[in-house]
């Protein structure tokens, strides 16, 4: 089967194909796609343009937040670096070792964030992950530190470091004359004399171990600051405080007197470190 196609010309002369049946659909075929294609084009064109323009915008939004997020991860890590070098310093005021650093929690940077650079690296989980241990490594740092200082600021509360009376020094620590017996003796303590009636305070913070009275010392007091440190107290008028009770450093415990063997109203004040009988002046920092 034969299809014959016409074409008038303008002269008005008529030209006649004829197509056999296949090529006929083919021709029909071709030119119902050609028609397809001229029309749908420009929409396709329209659309590909369209999106082309949004994915460009967000490649160039990517890419900005990118860079800021690469420039703000490199500050963190200048930033991570100076508390590295703070808490190292902080060790050494504590007297603490060095933490034993493995390297894996170490972040370094460097360049400027630009493509390519850091901004990039930050779409690398491992960065983040080593960033994330370095900070809970600082974390645990300054916790041991914090600990430490506790216990070194707990120890400077326990620790006499003021006088415990007003008055002036009558007799030194050290080998003395007795002046009951005129013999050669060693002085376990100080003496600081000043009127009857003088109040004394707790160098240091501490609890109440003892109060009694003795022959030579005469009405007594004893404190336990803890970390092995005591301190004495002899001559006393009157006591302020009771056994078991914990005073603070500058709290009234006791009045200056004359009781026991004494030559005039002062106080004998000792301290002790694990029972032994320490110099008072190293332990008077005002």
């Amino acid at each position: 089967m034969k299809y014959t196609i016409w074409v008038f010309k303008k002269d008005l002369k008529v030209l006649r194909f004829s197509l056999k049946r296949p090529f006929f659909i083919l021709m029909v075929s071709v030119i119902v796609v050609a028609l397809f294609a001229l029309f749908a084009f420009p929409f396709l064109a329209w659309n590909y343009w369209k999106k082309y323009r949004e994915l460009k915008a967000v490649k160039a939004e990517l890419e900005h937040r990118t860079q800021v997020y690469g420039e703000r991860f490199e500050q963190l890590s200048k930033q991570l670096a100076a508390l590295r070098e703070f808490e190292r310093r902080l060790r050494i005021m504590a007297n603490l070792n060095p933490p034993k650093e493995t390297g894996e929690g170490m972040v370094a940077v460097g360049g400027s964030g630009g493509e390519g650079g850091l901004g990039m690296e930050l779409l690398d989980e491992r960065v983040i992950e080593a960033l994330m241990r370095d900070v809970r490594f600082r974390l645990e740092g300054f916790r041991e530190i914090q600990e430490a200082l506790k216990k070194k600021l707990d120890r400077l509360r326990h620790t006499p470091s003021i006088w415990p009376a007003r008055g002036w020094v009558s007799c030194g620590y050290g080998p003395r004359i007795n002046p009951f017996t005129g013999k050669r003796e060693f002085h376990t303590g100080i003496d600081i004399s000043n009127y009857p009636g003088t109040p004394i305070v707790a160098p240091a913070d501490g609890r109440i171990k003892r109060i009694w009275r003795d022959r030579l010392l005469g009405l007594a007091l004893k404190i336990d600051h803890g970390y092995g440190i005591e301190t004495i107290y002899g001559h006393l008028q009157k006591v302020l405080v009771k056994v078991g009770q914990r005073v603070k450093r500058g709290d009234k415990i006791a009045l200056m007197g004359n009781t026991g063997r004494s030559t005039g109203p002062h106080l004998h004040y000792e301290v002790r470190i694990r029972g032994k009988p320490q110099d008072p002046r190293n332990y008077i920092l005002d």
